[in-house]
């Protein structure tokens, strides 16, 4: 099985995700994190699970919400570099992982 290294900015992202949803409705940010938590041993369990994105990257959907998890496989490590929100312009995110073109 592999193992999940976060980055800051994903780190930064999921808190970011839960505050948004504990304030929209008490509890549905626990909800999302145990979507999270589900998706993440899906792909500690399976890394090649979803399709690439961008360059390296691959996306993998959070059931239930608007929320990618993008992340890159190296080796044994699995490198989670963000979990956004799949509603904003998807130039925004090719940004920040770091290319322009898909």
């Amino acid at each position: 099985m592999s193992e999940l290294v976060f980055l800051f900015s994903a780190d930064a992202d999921i808190q970011t995700a839960f505050e948004f949803y504990e304030a929209f409705q008490p509890g549905r940010g626990e909800i999302f994190m145990r979507h999270l938590d589900v998706a993440f041993g899906r792909i500690r369990t399976f890394p090649e699970l979803a399709p690439l994105f961008i360059k390296s990257y691959r996306r993998l959907l959070i059931h239930g919400f608007p929320f990618g998890i993008f992340y890159s496989i190296e080796g044994r490590r699995i490198i989670i570099s963000g979990v956004m929100d799949l509603r904003q312009n998807p130039e925004v995110i090719r940004r920040r992982l770091g290319g322009r073109s898909g």
